[in-house]
């Protein structure tokens, strides 16, 4: 009987923009995702055998948290690039005039006159 083929390791998929556009700090992120998600593959490689029923079940869950933070931190990135470009073409247009917008004037509560107040003190 050959071997039991292995699975293909799966490569992470590379974001679709270029990452010098990405912010320092999603790029610090998404390195110490990798570097966990690597982490966590020699570990299950080591100790899966040797793994409960519950220890896998919280291997799985580690595994899918780290997936997610990954998707979710390319969708940051996309946010947040998207902001930024939004933010530069707000200054590139400059200050707008507001033509419309008169501030009408508070009307103040009624005060009770000095008179009063002394009265009331004697």
């Amino acid at each position: 009987m050959p071997p039991a083929k292995k699975p293909a390791s799966r490569r992470r998929s590379t974001p679709k923009r270029p990452t010098a556009k990405d912010q320092a700090a999603v790029r610090r992120l998404n390195k110490s995702l990798d570097a966990a998600q690597d982490a966590l593959a020699s570990l299950g490689k080591d100790v899966s055998k040797d793994l409960g029923t519950g220890g896998r079940d919280l291997y799985k869950n580690l595994q899918r948290f780290i997936k997610d933070a990954r998707r979710d931190s390319g969708k940051l990135s996309k946010a947040l690039e998207r902001d930024i470009e939004r933010l530069q073409k707000r200054l590139a247009r400059g200050p707008q005039a507001k033509t419309s917008s008169r501030r009408t004037a508070r009307k103040r509560p009624a005060r009770r006159s000095t008179a009063k107040r002394s009265a009331s003190r004697r």
